[in-house]
């Protein structure tokens, strides 16, 4: 396997394994008919998820209560699973979700300048192979060339030598 081809090969593995390592941490809470939910941040415009045993999956589309410290939320998601609003009845309580810790946003800035260095890479990988495309593209040409150069032209004078290299 050639060399570069195999680097490709060898980084898109490696970006793949990046993706599935970097985990979002996800805030959860609990509904009044026991359904965990879980959000990255807790805002309209932002995907709410319910988690099941096997999987997270968008959340269904309608008006969900929430219960234990957000009794008194709701939340109203669209068929995509996106929080389109958020209803307080609490009174004048504010609605308290723990923002990220500097620790955890930096870990997003570090996750960022990881995948822009192996995307950078992924690049210069992705030259290389298209510059061995056009190497082999040109290959069937330089042989042509290359087989025509040796072929001497048969003439009389070295008619019957070349008779004599052909047996």
């Amino acid at each position: 396997m050639n060399k570069n081809f195999k680097k490709v090969i060898d980084l898109i593995a490696e970006m793949k394994q990046s993706f599935a390592s970097a985990s979002q941490k996800f805030e959860q809470a609990t509904l009044m008919d026991g359904t965990i939910v879980e959000f990255e941040i807790f805002e309209v415009g932002q995907p709410l998820f319910v988690v099941t045993e096997t999987e997270t999956i968008p959340a269904p589309e309608g008006t969900h209560a929430l219960s234990g410290e957000l009794e008194g939320v709701s939340v109203v998601v669209d068929a995509n699973g996106i929080i389109v609003e958020i209803i307080d009845e609490r009174g004048t309580e504010e609605v308290v979700v723990e923002e990220a810790t500097s620790e955890e946003q930096m870990s997003v800035q570090q996750v960022e300048s990881m995948i822009n260095a192996k995307l950078e890479s992924f690049a210069t990988s992705i030259e290389a192979v298209a510059e061995m495309m056009k190497i082999i593209a040109d290959l069937p040409s330089k042989i042509l060339n290359w087989v025509t150069a040796s072929l001497k032209p048969v003439t009389k004078s070295n008619w019957s030598n070349h008779c004599k290299s052909s047996t």
